[in-house]
């Protein structure tokens, strides 16, 4: 098996470099219901199963449901916006706007173009956070959420990781370098109008599959006029499609 020769170099490298592993923190993560599960060794010792793994900031689990990460998020940001509410309570709405975008939303949106939430009920959790933060100007008496929204400048969260969706489907597709030019396909055979990058909709049999960020992007993107696809830069694509989703 090609993993288990991959760990024995790992192990023949730390041992030739007298860098030993921890193999208490070694772990081994199968995704998918129809998993083999093999047994994998570090130096002779089985590595630990576990259900869940945090890498590089992303909780993945091995049913790929991203729930358990979107609380794991929740927590971090609902801890943030208690710090602003205790030490800028009242502030201008413009203060707590500013620091809103610098503190809490950087923490909601981190790499979520992996993570979009698929189920409802993650998805207003999330805006659940949102909704806190654009209180902290008010105090106990509040405008309605889409009210404040306007006051303070704000899209809702939703809307965000659509726009950042299609930002990256535009950064991938114009950059012939892009690692990540693969996961967008171009109907090379579409005769119908429009411009010329439309994506092909992959096919799936999972539900993990159907939303994946090219089925997330496709009808709204192949939708988008040629002058926003056709953009020469990510400024002026920004730009355009803001100005074109109102």
């Amino acid at each position: 098996m090609a993993l288990t020769q991959d760990l024995l170099e790992v192990c023949k490298w730390s041992s030739e470099w007298l860098l030993p592993l921890n193999i208490a923190k070694c772990r081994v993560l199968y995704i998918g219901n129809a998993n083999p599960q093999h047994t994998y060794l570090i130096d002779g010792v089985d590595m630990c199963k576990s259900d869940s793994h945090v890498d590089l900031g992303v909780l993945v689990t091995s049913t790929l449901s991203w729930s358990e990460h979107v609380l794991s998020t929740i927590r971090k940001a609902n801890k943030m916006v208690y710090l602003l509410g205790r030490a800028f309570a009242r502030s201008h709405i413009s203060v707590i706007s500013k620091l809103y975008k610098s503190y809490v939303r950087p923490v909601l949106e981190f790499v979520n173009y992996i993570w979009s939430p698929i189920l409802q009920r993650d998805i207003e959790l999330l805006e659940s956070v949102q909704r806190r933060a654009t209180r902290i100007p008010f105090g106990r008496i509040w405008p309605q959420y889409a009210d404040r929204l306007a006051m303070m400048g704000l899209p809702t969260l939703s809307n965000r990781r659509k726009r950042g969706d299609l930002i990256l489907t535009f950064r991938a597709l114009k950059d012939p370098q892009s690692p990540i030019r693969h996961l967008f396909p171009l109907n090379t055979l579409s005769r119908t109008r429009g411009h010329c990058f439309k994506l092909v909709k992959d096919k799936f049999r999972s539900t993990v599959r159907q939303h994946f960020i090219s089925n997330r992007v496709f009808e709204t993107w192949n939708a988008l006029p040629a002058s926003i696809v056709e953009a020469d830069t990510v400024t002026n694509f920004k730009i355009k499609f803001d100005n074109y989703n109102g």
